[in-house]
Protein backbone atom coordinates (compact mmCIF):
# COMPACT_ATOMS: atom_id res chain seq x y z
CA UNK A 1 0.00 0.00 0.00
CA UNK A 2 2.76 2.29 0.92
CA UNK A 3 4.03 1.84 -2.43
CA UNK A 4 1.17 2.37 -4.47
CA UNK A 5 0.80 5.71 -2.62
CA UNK A 6 4.04 6.81 -3.43
CA UNK A 7 4.16 6.21 -6.86
CA UNK A 8 0.80 7.86 -7.56
CA UNK A 9 1.99 10.79 -5.30
CA UNK A 10 5.08 10.80 -8.14
CA UNK A 11 2.24 10.82 -11.20
CA UNK A 12 0.49 13.48 -9.75
CA UNK A 13 3.63 15.48 -9.30
CA UNK A 14 4.83 14.63 -12.85
CA UNK A 15 1.48 15.87 -14.63
CA UNK A 16 1.26 18.91 -12.84
CA UNK A 17 4.35 19.72 -13.72
CA UNK A 18 3.84 18.85 -16.94
CA UNK A 19 0.65 20.61 -16.97
CA UNK A 20 2.31 24.10 -15.24
CA UNK A 21 4.89 24.12 -18.42
CA UNK A 22 2.64 23.46 -21.06
CA UNK A 23 0.74 26.17 -19.28
CA UNK A 24 3.82 28.96 -19.21
CA UNK A 25 5.03 28.47 -22.61
CA UNK A 26 1.50 28.93 -24.06
CA UNK A 27 0.93 32.03 -22.11
CA UNK A 28 4.33 33.38 -22.08
CA UNK A 29 5.76 35.67 -24.38
CA UNK A 30 9.26 35.39 -25.83
CA UNK A 31 10.91 38.35 -24.24
CA UNK A 32 12.68 37.84 -21.03
CA UNK A 33 13.43 40.87 -18.64
CA UNK A 34 11.79 43.82 -17.29
CA UNK A 35 7.74 43.28 -17.88
CA UNK A 36 7.77 39.77 -19.17
CA UNK A 37 5.05 37.45 -17.34
CA UNK A 38 6.31 36.09 -13.71
CA UNK A 39 4.88 33.85 -11.21
CA UNK A 40 5.58 35.90 -7.81
CA UNK A 41 5.41 34.26 -4.86
CA UNK A 42 4.43 35.65 -1.46
CA UNK A 43 5.85 35.86 2.22
CA UNK A 44 4.08 36.78 5.10
CA UNK A 45 5.83 40.10 5.55
CA UNK A 46 3.71 43.16 6.39
CA UNK A 47 4.80 46.43 4.31
CA UNK A 48 4.51 50.15 4.39
CA UNK A 49 2.97 51.16 0.70
CA UNK A 50 6.02 52.01 -0.21
CA UNK A 51 7.73 48.36 -0.28
CA UNK A 52 9.32 48.91 3.18
CA UNK A 53 9.00 46.31 5.62
CA UNK A 54 7.38 46.71 9.43
CA UNK A 55 10.14 45.63 11.49
CA UNK A 56 9.25 42.84 14.67
CA UNK A 57 6.23 42.01 12.91
CA UNK A 58 5.95 38.31 12.04
CA UNK A 59 2.90 36.09 10.82
CA UNK A 60 1.26 33.28 12.28
CA UNK A 61 -0.92 31.63 9.88
CA UNK A 62 -0.09 29.00 7.01
CA UNK A 63 -2.23 30.46 3.87
CA UNK A 64 0.12 29.58 0.43
CA UNK A 65 -0.88 32.41 -1.97
CA UNK A 66 1.10 33.16 -5.01
CA UNK A 67 0.38 35.33 -8.00
CA UNK A 68 0.77 35.70 -12.33
CA UNK A 69 1.57 38.84 -12.83
CA UNK A 70 1.72 40.61 -16.16
CA UNK A 71 1.13 43.35 -18.74
CA UNK A 72 -1.86 43.25 -20.50
CA UNK A 73 -2.87 45.72 -23.36
CA UNK A 74 -1.77 49.10 -20.86
CA UNK A 75 -2.86 47.15 -17.77
CA UNK A 76 -1.00 45.21 -15.20
CA UNK A 77 -3.11 42.09 -14.36
CA UNK A 78 -2.26 40.19 -11.35
CA UNK A 79 -4.19 36.74 -10.90
CA UNK A 80 -3.74 35.32 -7.34
CA UNK A 81 -4.62 31.94 -6.50
CA UNK A 82 -4.56 31.10 -2.70
CA UNK A 83 -4.76 28.05 -0.39
CA UNK A 84 -4.91 26.80 3.03
CA UNK A 85 -6.35 29.82 4.37
CA UNK A 86 -9.37 30.54 6.85
CA UNK A 87 -12.27 28.29 5.34
CA UNK A 88 -15.06 31.07 4.21
CA UNK A 89 -13.25 33.81 4.86
CA UNK A 90 -12.52 37.81 3.09
CA UNK A 91 -9.40 38.92 2.20
CA UNK A 92 -8.41 42.08 0.86
CA UNK A 93 -5.99 42.20 -2.60
CA UNK A 94 -4.12 45.23 -3.59
CA UNK A 95 -2.10 45.83 -6.71
CA UNK A 96 0.21 48.76 -5.63
CA UNK A 97 2.35 50.44 -8.40
CA UNK A 98 5.57 51.74 -8.02
CA UNK A 99 7.49 54.22 -7.36
CA UNK A 100 5.62 55.39 -4.16
CA UNK A 101 6.22 58.37 -1.35
CA UNK A 102 6.26 56.42 2.06
CA UNK A 103 4.03 58.95 3.21
CA UNK A 104 0.99 58.36 0.95
CA UNK A 105 -1.47 55.64 1.58
CA UNK A 106 -2.17 52.87 -0.46
CA UNK A 107 -6.46 52.63 0.36
CA UNK A 108 -8.84 51.56 -1.71
CA UNK A 109 -9.03 54.73 -4.63
CA UNK A 110 -5.68 56.30 -4.31
CA UNK A 111 -4.06 56.62 -7.52
CA UNK A 112 -2.03 53.14 -8.38
CA UNK A 113 -3.59 50.95 -6.10
CA UNK A 114 -6.46 48.17 -7.13
CA UNK A 115 -8.39 46.34 -5.00
CA UNK A 116 -10.42 43.24 -4.78
CA UNK A 117 -12.09 41.04 -2.38
CA UNK A 118 -10.67 37.28 -2.59
CA UNK A 119 -13.01 34.76 -0.83
CA UNK A 120 -12.14 31.80 -0.20
CA UNK A 121 -14.37 28.32 0.04
CA UNK A 122 -14.99 25.51 2.72
CA UNK A 123 -11.74 24.00 1.88
CA UNK A 124 -9.53 27.68 2.43
CA UNK A 125 -8.67 27.98 -1.25
CA UNK A 126 -9.95 31.13 -3.01
CA UNK A 127 -8.81 33.29 -6.65
CA UNK A 128 -9.09 36.75 -7.82
CA UNK A 129 -7.90 38.88 -10.61
CA UNK A 130 -6.63 42.49 -9.81
CA UNK A 131 -6.40 44.63 -13.12
CA UNK A 132 -5.54 48.45 -13.65
CA UNK A 133 -4.08 51.16 -15.73
CA UNK A 134 0.04 50.98 -16.07
CA UNK A 135 0.67 54.77 -14.79
CA UNK A 136 3.08 55.95 -17.01
CA UNK A 137 5.42 57.13 -14.65
CA UNK A 138 5.36 53.73 -12.46
CA UNK A 139 8.49 51.10 -12.83
CA UNK A 140 6.62 48.26 -10.99
CA UNK A 141 4.10 46.63 -9.19
CA UNK A 142 3.34 44.45 -5.92
CA UNK A 143 0.67 43.01 -4.21
CA UNK A 144 -0.37 42.69 -0.83
CA UNK A 145 -3.02 40.55 0.58
CA UNK A 146 -5.07 41.43 4.18
CA UNK A 147 -7.36 39.85 6.46
CA UNK A 148 -8.43 42.90 9.17
CA UNK A 149 -8.10 42.14 12.52
CA UNK A 150 -11.02 42.32 14.52
CA UNK A 151 -9.82 44.65 17.57
CA UNK A 152 -6.82 46.28 16.03
CA UNK A 153 -5.62 48.35 12.98
CA UNK A 154 -2.75 45.59 12.28
CA UNK A 155 -4.15 42.80 9.83
CA UNK A 156 -5.01 39.61 11.40
CA UNK A 157 -2.98 37.76 8.74
CA UNK A 158 -1.17 39.18 6.27
CA UNK A 159 1.27 38.21 2.92
CA UNK A 160 3.05 40.11 0.65
CA UNK A 161 4.84 39.54 -2.39
CA UNK A 162 8.53 38.65 -2.38
CA UNK A 163 9.60 40.92 -5.42
CA UNK A 164 8.20 43.84 -7.29
CA UNK A 165 7.12 43.55 -10.33
CA UNK A 166 8.73 45.03 -12.94
CA UNK A 167 7.94 47.12 -16.40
Amino acid sequence: MRRIARTSMAAVIAVSGSAIAVAGAGGASAETGAGAPAVIPFTQTLRRCDFTKFAYTGGGYYGRPNAFMRIEGGDVVADIQFATGVPNTAYDVRLIQLPRSSARTCNPGDPGVWVATLFTDAAGGGAVTVRGPVDPEATGAWVSMTRPGQFTQKPEEFYTSDFVFDY
